[in-house]
């Protein structure tokens, strides 16, 4: 037990820098802004295609990790996109910063599918509990990255911000030669993508999980800024109001994993969905003091995160074993990739209309996945015992 509880806390490690690499850019988009001469809408753009590749990338990922091994596939993407924030030590220029994330965000892409895929053939048991570990310990270090990077980018600049977590990314992927491998399907060297989509139910997790990126993308991207410019927040404060949504997210992850090996994934879903579009009604509707916001930032904080070992364990019980790691990937690309539009949907409000418009449409997006994951408990036949 001791050792199952080490993997899972390198794996939150590993799970919490490959976010991190991204958690830099908001605290930090003021900033970068004015460095490189760019509106809203140009980072926005550089952050769609970011998204879009971290997301494309998962489509190879998972097969890739199939066949060679989830270890050393987990531990390569991680190492290679944090020595790639090296790029960013080049001179300024919105080129070289578009550079950057994109080959970060492409290495870092292969990690989604392959450690979840991982983690449900290590723990068949409590696939769930076990993804709500992995991204609670994950959340832990993601909660601090805000408030640093905005610490480091003050101090001295926000390049140096993103290659302190490069630098850690590095030493830990190092560390991940310690964890166990799974053996390797050797069905998955022949299984063509197509077969995924045959997958019954399938289908509409996937339609999910493009609504939920396109949803968190423009609130992950835009709630620092939104603090400062629209509720008028000093950028340390709204660093920290980050770094507390993502502690608030340690229990959610806890609680949604708990909940969906207890009760039922498909049905806890639910009531997370609806608690992401009450913290985003409650944001936007309640006095522009600080109770919308603190209100805000204990629901979406809980009930966000609260979804993601809900899903992956729901995805794990339906999926064959040797097609995992493929439909992981399938997964992560249209909630990461497809979902990545949202950044530059946001951009574009941000800089024609206001920050309040993008929220409002980020709200929108937020109801529909409640009227999707009302239907998912419908079409998906879950399974309760291991695959």
């Amino acid at each position: 037990m001791k050792r199952d509880t080490g993997v899972l806390l390198l794996l939150g490690l590993a799970h919490s820098l490959n976010h991190s690499l991204f958690l830099v850019l908001p605290p930090l988009l003021a900033d970068i802004s004015r460095d490189l001469g760019a509106s809203f809408q140009e980072i926005g753009m550089v952050a769609t295609v970011a998204f879009f590749l971290y997301g494309l990338g998962a489509l190879l990922g998972g097969p890739l990790s199939d066949r060679i091994g989830h270890v050393k596939v987990a531990s390569i993407s991680l190492g290679l996109s944090g020595a790639s924030t090296l790029l960013f030590l080049l001179p300024s220029s919105l080129a070289v910063f578009s550079a950057g994330l994109w080959i970060i965000s492409g290495w870092a892409s292969f990690y989604h599918p392959t450690a979840n895929t991982l983690i449900a053939k290590l723990y068949p048991g409590n696939k769930a509990r076990s993804m709500g570990i992995h991204g609670a310990s994950g959340s832990v270090g993601q909660m601090l990255t805000p408030t640093i990077a905005y610490m480091i980018g003050s101090a001295f600049h926000w390049r140096l911000a993103f290659v302190f977590f490069g630098v850690i990314s590095i030493a830990t992927s190092l560390m991940m030669r310690w964890i166990p491998s799974v053996q390797v399907s050797a069905a998955s060297e022949r299984t063509p993508l197509v077969q995924i989509l045959r997958v019954p139910g399938l289908w509409i997790l996937i339609f999910y999980n493009l609504i939920i990126g396109l949803f968190q993308r423009g609130v992950e991207l835009f709630f620092p800024t939104f603090l400062t410019a629209a509720r008028g927040y000093t950028g340390q404060m709204a660093a920290l109001s980050n770094s507390v949504l993502l502690m608030i997210g340690v229990g959610g992850q806890l609680v949604g994993g708990w909940a969906s090996d207890r009760y039922s994934s498909s049905r806890f879903l639910i009531v997370a969905s609806a608690g992401m579009v009450a913290s985003m009604l409650i944001l936007l509707l309640l006095p522009r003091g600080s109770v919308g916001v603190v209100g805000f930032i204990l629901l979406y904080g809980f009930f966000y995160f609260g979804h993601q070992p809900t899903m992956t364990s729901l995805l794990g019980s339906i999926t064959p074993p040797d097609l995992m790691g493929m439909a992981y990937g399938v997964m992560f690309f249209f909630a990461f990739g497809l979902g990545s539009v949202s950044s530059t949907i946001s951009g574009y409000l941000a800089d024609n209309f206001s920050l309040e418009a993008v929220f409002w449409i980020m709200a929108l997006f937020s109801f529909m996945t409640l009227i999707i994951s009302v239907i998912i408990p419908k079409v998906v036949k879950e399974r309760t015992s291991e695959n």
